[in-house]
């Protein structure tokens, strides 16, 4: 809750106004990812996906998500930093900003859990909704993990 008063410079009369606020930077926070921002995960764009690394330092690095209602689901290869950061410290962040405007935004802090995907089932319907198949992908495919992050909190704005 803030109180501010009505400028008094642009001659207008004042008075202290009631303004319900969330914190600062924080338009909305939740649990549930909020209807208004699943565009920003269900339209194939790269998100930012935040680990701590072993040095305490944070790893970011772009990935492509899906959603399965409010959990997201990123495959990796087993061999990679950020999969080796998240099994040391199964936390999270992914971060996603609408390209046609980038203060609209999505932050989901999580826990992590971590399963093989040996038949590669994880990587295929993530590449389909990227608009990808399996027997054009130039990455690993060797030692794949399935990453689902359940959100611990969502931040939004715009």
């Amino acid at each position: 809750m803030a109180t501010a008063n009505v400028d008094a410079q642009l001659g207008i009369a004042t008075r202290p106004v009631t303004i319900d606020l969330p914190p600062k930077g924080e338009a909305m926070t939740d649990r549930a990812i909020p209807e208004t921002h699943h565009d920003l995960l269900d339209t194939p764009i790269s998100v930012a996906l935040a680990t701590v690394g072993p040095t305490g330092y944070p790893q970011v690095t772009y990935v492509w998500v899906i959603r399965e209602g409010n959990t997201l689901v990123i495959s990796l290869p087993e061999a990679r930093q950020k999969t080796k950061n998240l099994r040391a410290r199964p936390k999270a962040t992914i971060f996603a900003a609408d390209p046609n405007n980038p203060f609209r935004t999505l932050e989901i802090r999580g826990d992590v859990t971590i399963n093989p995907d040996p038949t590669l089932a994880t990587l295929t319907e993530v590449l389909a909704a990227y608009g990808g198949t399996l027997d054009k992908f130039a990455g690993p495919t060797q030692d794949r993990v399935t990453v689902r992050l359940q959100p611990t909190r969502v931040v939004t704005q715009g």
